[in-house]
Protein backbone atom coordinates (compact mmCIF):
# COMPACT_ATOMS: atom_id res chain seq x y z
CA UNK A 1 0.00 0.00 0.00
CA UNK A 2 1.42 3.38 -0.99
CA UNK A 3 2.15 6.20 1.43
CA UNK A 4 -0.54 8.29 -0.28
CA UNK A 5 -3.21 5.65 0.28
CA UNK A 6 -2.20 5.22 3.89
CA UNK A 7 -2.48 8.96 4.40
CA UNK A 8 -5.97 9.00 2.85
CA UNK A 9 -7.11 6.12 5.08
CA UNK A 10 -5.76 7.86 8.15
CA UNK A 11 -7.58 11.09 7.26
CA UNK A 12 -10.86 9.19 6.79
CA UNK A 13 -10.56 7.30 10.06
CA UNK A 14 -9.81 10.54 11.88
CA UNK A 15 -12.91 12.25 10.42
CA UNK A 16 -15.41 9.36 10.31
CA UNK A 17 -16.28 6.20 12.19
CA UNK A 18 -18.72 3.37 11.52
CA UNK A 19 -22.06 3.78 13.32
CA UNK A 20 -24.34 0.82 12.46
CA UNK A 21 -27.92 0.83 13.78
CA UNK A 22 -28.99 -1.43 16.62
CA UNK A 23 -30.50 -4.44 14.92
CA UNK A 24 -33.18 -5.10 17.56
CA UNK A 25 -34.28 -1.46 17.68
CA UNK A 26 -34.36 -0.72 13.94
CA UNK A 27 -35.98 -3.98 12.96
CA UNK A 28 -38.92 -3.26 15.27
CA UNK A 29 -39.18 0.27 13.88
CA UNK A 30 -39.43 -1.21 10.39
CA UNK A 31 -42.51 -3.12 11.54
CA UNK A 32 -44.40 0.15 12.02
CA UNK A 33 -44.64 1.38 8.42
CA UNK A 34 -48.44 1.23 8.51
CA UNK A 35 -49.17 -1.84 6.43
CA UNK A 36 -52.43 -3.66 6.91
CA UNK A 37 -52.81 -7.31 5.92
CA UNK A 38 -54.06 -6.55 2.41
CA UNK A 39 -51.28 -4.05 1.69
CA UNK A 40 -48.65 -6.48 2.92
CA UNK A 41 -49.87 -9.28 0.68
CA UNK A 42 -50.12 -6.92 -2.29
CA UNK A 43 -46.49 -5.91 -1.77
CA UNK A 44 -45.39 -9.54 -1.99
CA UNK A 45 -47.53 -10.08 -5.09
CA UNK A 46 -45.64 -7.19 -6.70
CA UNK A 47 -42.47 -9.29 -6.43
CA UNK A 48 -44.27 -12.25 -8.00
CA UNK A 49 -45.39 -10.09 -10.93
CA UNK A 50 -41.84 -8.84 -11.48
CA UNK A 51 -40.71 -12.48 -11.39
CA UNK A 52 -43.10 -13.07 -14.33
CA UNK A 53 -45.39 -15.41 -12.39
CA UNK A 54 -48.56 -16.65 -14.06
CA UNK A 55 -50.19 -17.72 -10.81
CA UNK A 56 -49.98 -16.50 -7.21
CA UNK A 57 -51.57 -18.48 -4.40
CA UNK A 58 -52.29 -17.20 -0.92
CA UNK A 59 -53.02 -20.04 1.50
CA UNK A 60 -53.73 -19.73 5.19
CA UNK A 61 -54.48 -22.01 8.11
CA UNK A 62 -55.59 -21.51 11.69
CA UNK A 63 -53.47 -24.55 12.57
CA UNK A 64 -55.08 -24.95 16.02
CA UNK A 65 -54.03 -21.54 17.26
CA UNK A 66 -50.57 -21.53 15.64
CA UNK A 67 -51.61 -20.01 12.30
CA UNK A 68 -49.58 -19.52 9.17
CA UNK A 69 -49.93 -17.70 5.86
CA UNK A 70 -48.23 -18.82 2.65
CA UNK A 71 -47.66 -16.91 -0.58
CA UNK A 72 -46.41 -19.00 -3.49
CA UNK A 73 -45.84 -18.22 -7.16
CA UNK A 74 -44.58 -19.93 -10.31
CA UNK A 75 -42.26 -17.10 -11.32
CA UNK A 76 -38.61 -17.45 -12.34
CA UNK A 77 -37.37 -17.76 -8.77
CA UNK A 78 -34.02 -16.57 -7.41
CA UNK A 79 -30.49 -17.84 -7.20
CA UNK A 80 -28.94 -18.08 -3.75
CA UNK A 81 -27.13 -14.82 -4.34
CA UNK A 82 -30.35 -13.10 -5.41
CA UNK A 83 -32.23 -14.48 -2.40
CA UNK A 84 -29.56 -13.24 -0.02
CA UNK A 85 -29.86 -9.78 -1.55
CA UNK A 86 -33.66 -9.88 -1.39
CA UNK A 87 -33.51 -10.72 2.32
CA UNK A 88 -31.13 -7.87 3.03
CA UNK A 89 -32.67 -4.70 4.48
CA UNK A 90 -32.40 -1.94 1.89
CA UNK A 91 -31.42 -4.36 -0.85
CA UNK A 92 -31.66 -1.61 -3.48
CA UNK A 93 -31.60 2.17 -3.56
CA UNK A 94 -34.63 4.19 -4.66
CA UNK A 95 -32.21 6.26 -6.75
CA UNK A 96 -31.02 3.29 -8.82
CA UNK A 97 -32.07 2.98 -12.45
CA UNK A 98 -34.55 0.09 -12.41
CA UNK A 99 -36.20 -2.22 -14.85
CA UNK A 100 -39.31 -0.43 -16.23
CA UNK A 101 -41.42 -3.42 -15.09
CA UNK A 102 -40.11 -3.32 -11.52
CA UNK A 103 -42.87 -2.60 -9.01
CA UNK A 104 -40.49 -2.08 -6.10
CA UNK A 105 -38.45 0.95 -5.15
CA UNK A 106 -36.81 0.89 -1.71
CA UNK A 107 -35.57 -2.70 -1.43
CA UNK A 108 -37.71 -3.09 1.70
CA UNK A 109 -41.00 -4.60 0.53
CA UNK A 110 -40.44 -8.29 1.25
CA UNK A 111 -39.10 -7.57 4.73
CA UNK A 112 -41.29 -4.70 5.94
CA UNK A 113 -44.48 -6.22 4.52
CA UNK A 114 -43.77 -9.55 6.22
CA UNK A 115 -42.58 -8.04 9.51
CA UNK A 116 -45.71 -5.91 9.66
CA UNK A 117 -47.68 -9.13 10.16
CA UNK A 118 -45.30 -11.66 11.72
CA UNK A 119 -42.07 -12.13 13.67
CA UNK A 120 -40.81 -15.06 11.63
CA UNK A 121 -40.87 -15.75 7.90
CA UNK A 122 -38.93 -18.02 5.59
CA UNK A 123 -38.45 -18.21 1.85
CA UNK A 124 -37.84 -21.19 -0.42
CA UNK A 125 -37.06 -20.39 -4.05
CA UNK A 126 -36.16 -22.39 -7.16
CA UNK A 127 -34.68 -21.29 -10.47
CA UNK A 128 -35.54 -22.85 -13.86
CA UNK A 129 -32.30 -24.84 -13.79
CA UNK A 130 -33.27 -26.41 -10.44
CA UNK A 131 -31.18 -24.39 -7.98
CA UNK A 132 -33.04 -24.31 -4.62
CA UNK A 133 -32.26 -21.81 -1.87
CA UNK A 134 -33.72 -21.09 1.56
CA UNK A 135 -33.42 -18.18 3.99
CA UNK A 136 -35.41 -16.96 7.01
CA UNK A 137 -35.75 -13.97 9.32
CA UNK A 138 -36.52 -14.63 13.00
CA UNK A 139 -37.08 -11.42 14.98
CA UNK A 140 -36.78 -13.24 18.29
CA UNK A 141 -33.28 -14.29 17.30
CA UNK A 142 -32.40 -10.75 16.18
CA UNK A 143 -33.58 -9.30 19.48
CA UNK A 144 -31.46 -11.79 21.43
CA UNK A 145 -28.31 -11.52 19.32
CA UNK A 146 -28.72 -7.87 18.31
CA UNK A 147 -27.19 -8.84 14.96
CA UNK A 148 -28.49 -8.73 11.39
CA UNK A 149 -28.37 -12.50 11.09
CA UNK A 150 -30.64 -14.52 8.80
CA UNK A 151 -31.22 -18.24 9.03
CA UNK A 152 -30.16 -20.66 6.31
CA UNK A 153 -32.20 -23.70 7.34
CA UNK A 154 -35.76 -24.58 8.38
CA UNK A 155 -37.16 -27.53 10.37
CA UNK A 156 -39.18 -30.52 9.14
CA UNK A 157 -42.57 -28.94 9.86
CA UNK A 158 -41.59 -25.89 7.86
CA UNK A 159 -40.35 -28.07 5.03
CA UNK A 160 -43.93 -29.29 4.66
CA UNK A 161 -45.16 -25.72 4.32
CA UNK A 162 -42.79 -24.95 1.43
CA UNK A 163 -43.69 -28.18 -0.40
CA UNK A 164 -45.59 -26.35 -3.20
CA UNK A 165 -42.19 -25.41 -4.65
CA UNK A 166 -41.90 -28.99 -5.88
CA UNK A 167 -44.97 -28.43 -8.10
CA UNK A 168 -43.29 -25.61 -10.00
CA UNK A 169 -40.58 -25.70 -12.61
CA UNK A 170 -39.43 -22.51 -10.89
CA UNK A 171 -40.94 -20.21 -8.31
CA UNK A 172 -40.90 -18.85 -4.77
CA UNK A 173 -42.72 -19.73 -1.56
CA UNK A 174 -42.93 -17.34 1.42
CA UNK A 175 -44.38 -18.48 4.74
CA UNK A 176 -45.35 -16.25 7.66
CA UNK A 177 -45.29 -17.67 11.18
CA UNK A 178 -45.54 -16.10 14.67
CA UNK A 179 -48.41 -13.90 13.46
CA UNK A 180 -48.37 -11.59 16.46
CA UNK A 181 -49.94 -8.65 14.61
CA UNK A 182 -53.07 -10.61 13.70
CA UNK A 183 -54.56 -10.77 17.16
CA UNK A 184 -55.25 -8.73 20.26
CA UNK A 185 -54.35 -10.80 23.32
CA UNK A 186 -56.06 -14.17 22.92
CA UNK A 187 -55.07 -15.83 19.63
CA UNK A 188 -56.54 -19.22 20.55
CA UNK A 189 -60.15 -18.14 21.11
CA UNK A 190 -62.96 -19.13 18.77
CA UNK A 191 -63.65 -15.49 17.89
CA UNK A 192 -60.02 -15.04 16.86
CA UNK A 193 -60.33 -18.11 14.62
CA UNK A 194 -63.44 -16.69 12.93
CA UNK A 195 -61.82 -13.28 12.51
CA UNK A 196 -58.68 -14.85 11.05
CA UNK A 197 -60.59 -16.61 8.28
CA UNK A 198 -62.98 -13.77 7.56
CA UNK A 199 -60.20 -11.25 7.02
CA UNK A 200 -59.00 -13.02 3.90
CA UNK A 201 -62.34 -13.22 2.14
CA UNK A 202 -63.83 -9.96 3.41
CA UNK A 203 -60.74 -7.73 3.36
CA UNK A 204 -57.98 -9.28 1.26
CA UNK A 205 -60.00 -10.49 -1.72
CA UNK A 206 -61.78 -7.17 -2.48
CA UNK A 207 -58.53 -5.25 -2.02
CA UNK A 208 -56.50 -7.45 -4.37
CA UNK A 209 -59.30 -7.45 -6.95
CA UNK A 210 -59.15 -3.66 -6.90
CA UNK A 211 -55.39 -3.10 -6.78
CA UNK A 212 -54.52 -5.64 -9.50
CA UNK A 213 -57.65 -5.35 -11.61
CA UNK A 214 -55.69 -4.43 -14.75
CA UNK A 215 -53.38 -7.41 -14.36
CA UNK A 216 -55.67 -10.27 -13.35
CA UNK A 217 -58.39 -12.09 -15.25
CA UNK A 218 -58.59 -14.29 -18.30
CA UNK A 219 -56.61 -14.09 -21.50
CA UNK A 220 -53.01 -14.06 -22.64
CA UNK A 221 -50.45 -12.90 -20.06
CA UNK A 222 -53.16 -12.36 -17.43
CA UNK A 223 -52.21 -13.09 -13.83
CA UNK A 224 -54.23 -15.49 -11.69
CA UNK A 225 -54.45 -14.81 -7.96
CA UNK A 226 -56.01 -17.31 -5.57
CA UNK A 227 -56.91 -16.58 -1.95
CA UNK A 228 -57.60 -20.00 -0.51
CA UNK A 229 -59.94 -21.63 -3.03
CA UNK A 230 -61.23 -18.29 -4.31
CA UNK A 231 -59.91 -17.04 -7.63
CA UNK A 232 -59.80 -13.24 -7.75
CA UNK A 233 -61.77 -11.44 -10.45
CA UNK A 234 -60.91 -7.90 -11.55
CA UNK A 235 -62.97 -5.02 -10.16
CA UNK A 236 -63.45 -2.34 -12.83
CA UNK A 237 -63.74 1.05 -11.09
CA UNK A 238 -65.07 2.70 -14.26
CA UNK A 239 -67.92 0.34 -15.17
CA UNK A 240 -66.40 0.53 -18.63
CA UNK A 241 -68.74 -2.11 -20.04
CA UNK A 242 -71.73 0.13 -19.40
CA UNK A 243 -73.06 2.08 -22.36
CA UNK A 244 -73.79 4.98 -20.01
CA UNK A 245 -70.25 5.47 -18.67
CA UNK A 246 -68.84 8.67 -20.15
CA UNK A 247 -65.15 9.06 -21.00
CA UNK A 248 -64.10 12.69 -21.04
CA UNK A 249 -61.05 14.10 -22.81
CA UNK A 250 -57.93 11.91 -22.45
CA UNK A 251 -54.76 13.86 -21.70
CA UNK A 252 -51.01 13.23 -21.45
CA UNK A 253 -48.25 15.13 -19.65
CA UNK A 254 -44.53 14.93 -18.94
CA UNK A 255 -43.63 13.47 -22.34
CA UNK A 256 -46.43 10.89 -22.14
CA UNK A 257 -45.17 9.62 -18.76
CA UNK A 258 -48.42 10.76 -17.14
CA UNK A 259 -51.70 9.70 -18.73
CA UNK A 260 -55.09 10.83 -17.47
CA UNK A 261 -58.52 9.49 -18.43
CA UNK A 262 -61.53 11.04 -16.64
CA UNK A 263 -64.74 9.00 -16.34
CA UNK A 264 -68.26 9.88 -15.29
CA UNK A 265 -70.12 6.77 -14.22
CA UNK A 266 -73.78 6.10 -15.03
CA UNK A 267 -76.56 7.61 -13.00
CA UNK A 268 -78.34 5.23 -10.64
CA UNK A 269 -81.23 5.07 -13.09
CA UNK A 270 -78.91 3.56 -15.69
CA UNK A 271 -77.43 0.96 -13.36
CA UNK A 272 -79.03 -2.34 -12.47
CA UNK A 273 -78.93 -3.85 -8.98
CA UNK A 274 -75.69 -5.73 -9.68
CA UNK A 275 -73.98 -2.63 -11.07
CA UNK A 276 -75.05 -0.61 -8.02
CA UNK A 277 -73.35 -3.10 -5.73
CA UNK A 278 -70.38 -3.78 -8.00
CA UNK A 279 -69.66 -0.12 -8.73
CA UNK A 280 -69.54 0.77 -5.04
CA UNK A 281 -66.24 -1.11 -4.71
CA UNK A 282 -64.61 -2.02 -1.38
CA UNK A 283 -65.11 1.43 0.14
CA UNK A 284 -68.53 2.54 -1.14
CA UNK A 285 -69.64 4.99 -3.84
CA UNK A 286 -68.70 8.20 -2.06
CA UNK A 287 -65.24 7.12 -0.87
CA UNK A 288 -64.33 5.59 -4.25
CA UNK A 289 -64.69 8.85 -6.18
CA UNK A 290 -61.63 10.76 -7.35
CA UNK A 291 -58.23 9.78 -8.72
CA UNK A 292 -56.98 6.23 -9.30
CA UNK A 293 -53.20 6.33 -9.63
CA UNK A 294 -51.41 3.43 -11.33
CA UNK A 295 -47.82 2.50 -11.97
CA UNK A 296 -47.21 -0.33 -14.47
CA UNK A 297 -50.96 -1.08 -14.32
CA UNK A 298 -50.71 -1.65 -10.55
CA UNK A 299 -53.07 0.63 -8.59
CA UNK A 300 -51.37 2.83 -5.99
CA UNK A 301 -54.21 5.16 -4.98
CA UNK A 302 -57.89 4.23 -5.09
CA UNK A 303 -59.96 7.40 -4.79
CA UNK A 304 -59.60 10.85 -3.27
CA UNK A 305 -58.34 14.06 -4.83
CA UNK A 306 -54.62 13.97 -4.01
CA UNK A 307 -54.93 17.05 -1.75
CA UNK A 308 -55.56 19.22 -4.79
CA UNK A 309 -57.17 22.61 -4.20
CA UNK A 310 -59.00 21.50 -1.09
CA UNK A 311 -61.30 19.24 -3.11
CA UNK A 312 -63.28 16.80 -1.00
CA UNK A 313 -65.36 13.72 -1.72
CA UNK A 314 -69.01 14.70 -1.81
CA UNK A 315 -72.21 12.74 -2.29
CA UNK A 316 -73.39 14.58 -5.41
CA UNK A 317 -69.98 14.11 -7.08
CA UNK A 318 -69.63 10.39 -6.44
CA UNK A 319 -69.83 9.49 -10.15
CA UNK A 320 -66.43 11.11 -10.85
CA UNK A 321 -63.50 8.69 -11.22
CA UNK A 322 -60.20 9.64 -12.86
CA UNK A 323 -57.63 7.13 -14.10
CA UNK A 324 -54.04 8.36 -13.82
CA UNK A 325 -51.06 6.26 -14.96
CA UNK A 326 -47.43 7.19 -14.23
CA UNK A 327 -44.21 5.49 -15.34
CA UNK A 328 -42.03 3.94 -12.64
CA UNK A 329 -39.17 6.37 -13.27
CA UNK A 330 -41.38 9.05 -11.68
CA UNK A 331 -41.63 7.41 -8.24
CA UNK A 332 -39.47 10.01 -6.54
CA UNK A 333 -41.42 12.86 -8.14
CA UNK A 334 -44.71 11.46 -6.87
CA UNK A 335 -43.43 10.66 -3.36
CA UNK A 336 -44.52 7.04 -3.47
CA UNK A 337 -44.19 5.51 -0.01
CA UNK A 338 -42.80 2.08 0.90
CA UNK A 339 -46.28 0.54 1.12
CA UNK A 340 -47.21 1.85 -2.35
CA UNK A 341 -50.39 3.29 -0.89
CA UNK A 342 -49.74 7.05 -1.14
CA UNK A 343 -48.82 9.27 -4.09
CA UNK A 344 -48.38 13.05 -4.17
CA UNK A 345 -48.27 14.82 -7.53
CA UNK A 346 -45.32 17.12 -8.30
CA UNK A 347 -45.91 20.86 -8.24
CA UNK A 348 -45.54 21.35 -11.99
CA UNK A 349 -48.56 19.20 -12.77
CA UNK A 350 -50.92 20.04 -9.90
CA UNK A 351 -52.74 22.84 -11.74
CA UNK A 352 -53.49 20.59 -14.71
CA UNK A 353 -54.75 17.79 -12.48
CA UNK A 354 -56.87 20.25 -10.51
CA UNK A 355 -58.39 21.54 -13.74
CA UNK A 356 -59.21 17.99 -14.86
CA UNK A 357 -60.66 17.11 -11.46
CA UNK A 358 -62.91 20.17 -11.43
CA UNK A 359 -64.15 19.51 -14.96
CA UNK A 360 -64.88 15.86 -14.14
CA UNK A 361 -66.64 16.79 -10.90
CA UNK A 362 -68.76 19.36 -12.73
CA UNK A 363 -69.90 16.82 -15.30
CA UNK A 364 -70.47 14.19 -12.60
CA UNK A 365 -72.61 16.67 -10.67
CA UNK A 366 -74.67 17.39 -13.77
CA UNK A 367 -75.32 13.70 -14.36
CA UNK A 368 -76.16 13.13 -10.70
CA UNK A 369 -78.62 16.04 -10.63
CA UNK A 370 -80.12 15.25 -14.02
CA UNK A 371 -81.76 12.28 -12.27
CA UNK A 372 -82.20 10.27 -15.45
CA UNK A 373 -78.67 11.03 -16.55
CA UNK A 374 -79.60 13.31 -19.45
CA UNK A 375 -81.79 16.10 -18.10
CA UNK A 376 -81.66 19.57 -19.57
CA UNK A 377 -81.38 22.82 -17.67
CA UNK A 378 -84.16 25.37 -17.61
CA UNK A 379 -84.92 28.55 -15.72
CA UNK A 380 -86.21 28.13 -12.19
CA UNK A 381 -89.55 29.76 -11.34
CA UNK A 382 -91.33 30.43 -8.10
CA UNK A 383 -93.79 27.59 -8.76
CA UNK A 384 -91.03 24.94 -8.67
CA UNK A 385 -89.49 25.24 -5.22
CA UNK A 386 -91.15 23.82 -2.10
CA UNK A 387 -89.07 26.04 0.20
CA UNK A 388 -88.49 29.69 -0.61
CA UNK A 389 -86.00 32.06 0.99
CA UNK A 390 -87.24 35.40 2.25
CA UNK A 391 -85.00 38.30 3.22
CA UNK A 392 -86.19 40.28 6.22
CA UNK A 393 -84.76 43.24 8.14
CA UNK A 394 -81.03 43.57 8.95
CA UNK A 395 -79.99 40.97 6.36
CA UNK A 396 -81.74 38.13 8.19
CA UNK A 397 -83.17 35.21 6.23
CA UNK A 398 -86.08 32.87 6.86
CA UNK A 399 -87.50 29.96 4.90
CA UNK A 400 -91.17 29.39 4.18
CA UNK A 401 -93.17 26.66 2.47
CA UNK A 402 -94.10 27.89 -0.99
CA UNK A 403 -97.88 27.89 -1.32
CA UNK A 404 -97.49 28.58 -5.05
CA UNK A 405 -95.60 25.34 -5.66
CA UNK A 406 -97.80 23.31 -8.00
CA UNK A 407 -97.61 20.16 -5.89
CA UNK A 408 -98.33 21.98 -2.65
CA UNK A 409 -101.31 23.72 -4.31
CA UNK A 410 -102.65 20.41 -5.59
CA UNK A 411 -102.40 18.83 -2.13
CA UNK A 412 -104.20 21.79 -0.58
CA UNK A 413 -106.95 21.59 -3.21
CA UNK A 414 -107.61 17.89 -2.64
CA UNK A 415 -107.09 17.73 1.14
CA UNK A 416 -110.18 16.89 3.16
CA UNK A 417 -108.72 18.51 6.25
CA UNK A 418 -109.42 22.12 7.16
CA UNK A 419 -107.13 24.37 5.09
CA UNK A 420 -106.48 26.57 8.11
CA UNK A 421 -105.13 23.57 10.02
CA UNK A 422 -102.84 22.69 7.11
CA UNK A 423 -101.47 26.22 7.03
CA UNK A 424 -100.92 26.06 10.78
CA UNK A 425 -98.97 22.85 10.24
CA UNK A 426 -96.85 24.58 7.60
CA UNK A 427 -96.20 27.45 10.00
CA UNK A 428 -95.17 24.98 12.71
CA UNK A 429 -92.67 23.37 10.34
CA UNK A 430 -91.29 26.75 9.29
CA UNK A 431 -90.65 28.05 12.79
CA UNK A 432 -89.11 24.79 14.05
CA UNK A 433 -86.57 24.18 11.29
CA UNK A 434 -83.36 23.33 13.24
CA UNK A 435 -81.21 25.94 11.47
CA UNK A 436 -78.46 26.08 14.07
CA UNK A 437 -78.20 22.29 14.40
CA UNK A 438 -77.93 21.93 10.61
CA UNK A 439 -75.23 24.59 10.44
CA UNK A 440 -73.31 23.13 13.38
CA UNK A 441 -73.47 19.58 12.00
CA UNK A 442 -72.31 20.79 8.60
CA UNK A 443 -69.47 22.73 10.20
CA UNK A 444 -68.22 19.57 11.92
CA UNK A 445 -68.66 17.38 8.83
CA UNK A 446 -69.77 18.95 5.59
CA UNK A 447 -70.69 15.56 4.13
CA UNK A 448 -72.94 14.47 7.00
CA UNK A 449 -76.19 15.59 5.36
CA UNK A 450 -77.31 13.32 2.55
CA UNK A 451 -79.80 13.82 -0.23
CA UNK A 452 -83.11 11.99 -0.32
CA UNK A 453 -82.61 8.33 -1.24
CA UNK A 454 -83.01 8.46 -5.01
CA UNK A 455 -83.13 4.67 -5.29
CA UNK A 456 -86.44 4.54 -3.39
CA UNK A 457 -89.58 4.55 -5.54
CA UNK A 458 -91.86 7.49 -4.64
CA UNK A 459 -95.54 7.02 -3.61
CA UNK A 460 -97.81 6.04 -6.51
CA UNK A 461 -100.07 9.02 -5.82
CA UNK A 462 -97.14 11.39 -6.45
CA UNK A 463 -96.22 9.50 -9.62
CA UNK A 464 -99.80 9.79 -10.90
CA UNK A 465 -99.84 13.53 -10.25
CA UNK A 466 -96.49 13.86 -12.04
CA UNK A 467 -97.99 12.07 -15.07
CA UNK A 468 -101.13 14.21 -15.00
CA UNK A 469 -99.10 17.42 -14.89
CA UNK A 470 -96.97 16.16 -17.79
CA UNK A 471 -100.04 15.33 -19.92
CA UNK A 472 -101.53 18.72 -19.18
CA UNK A 473 -98.31 20.50 -20.13
CA UNK A 474 -97.82 18.75 -23.46
CA UNK A 475 -101.42 19.28 -24.49
CA UNK A 476 -100.42 22.90 -24.83
CA UNK A 477 -97.67 24.01 -27.19
CA UNK A 478 -94.82 22.19 -25.38
CA UNK A 479 -92.87 19.34 -26.98
CA UNK A 480 -92.48 16.06 -25.12
CA UNK A 481 -88.97 16.98 -23.97
CA UNK A 482 -90.04 20.46 -22.90
CA UNK A 483 -92.95 19.02 -20.93
CA UNK A 484 -90.65 16.50 -19.21
CA UNK A 485 -88.13 19.19 -18.34
CA UNK A 486 -90.86 21.47 -17.00
CA UNK A 487 -92.36 18.84 -14.71
CA UNK A 488 -89.03 17.39 -13.54
CA UNK A 489 -87.80 20.82 -12.49
CA UNK A 490 -90.60 21.08 -9.93
CA UNK A 491 -89.97 19.90 -6.39
CA UNK A 492 -90.38 17.13 -5.42
CA UNK A 493 -90.28 15.72 -8.98
CA UNK A 494 -86.61 16.73 -9.25
CA UNK A 495 -85.61 14.67 -6.20
CA UNK A 496 -85.96 11.19 -7.69
CA UNK A 497 -85.01 9.85 -11.16
CA UNK A 498 -88.07 7.62 -11.14
CA UNK A 499 -90.29 10.57 -12.11
CA UNK A 500 -88.31 11.44 -15.23
CA UNK A 501 -87.94 7.79 -16.19
CA UNK A 502 -91.71 7.31 -15.93
CA UNK A 503 -92.39 10.23 -18.26
CA UNK A 504 -89.67 9.17 -20.71
CA UNK A 505 -91.13 5.66 -20.82
CA UNK A 506 -94.53 7.10 -21.65
CA UNK A 507 -93.05 8.88 -24.66
CA UNK A 508 -90.94 5.91 -25.78
CA UNK A 509 -93.85 3.47 -25.61
CA UNK A 510 -96.27 5.56 -27.59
Amino acid sequence: MTVKKLRIIKEITEKFEDCPPRADSLINSLRAFGYNLSMALADLIDNSIFAEADTVKIDYSWNEGDPWVRISDDGKGMTEKQLYKAMKVGSSSPNEVRNPKDLGRFGLGLKTASWSQCKYFFVRTKTPDGEISTRCWDLDHVEKSNKWEIGKTINKEQETLVSPISEYNSGTVIVWKKLDRFFDNSPKTNSAYIKFNRRFLEEVVPYLEMIFHKLIGEGKNKLKIFVGQHECSPWDPYLSKSNFTQILSKQKFENDRVKVVPYVLPHVNHRDVNENEYGAGPLGWNAQQGFYVYRNNRMIVSGGYLNLGGLKQEEHLKLARIELEISNDMDHLWDLDVRKAIARPPENIKEELLRIAKATRKKAGEVYRARSGRGRKRATTRTEKVWIKKNINNGMIKYQINLDNLVVKKILEKADIDKILIKKLFYLLEVTIPHREIIFSNFENENCHIDFDESTQPPKEMVEYCKNLFEKKRKGNSSDNEAIDFVCAIEPFDTNPFYRTTLENIVENE
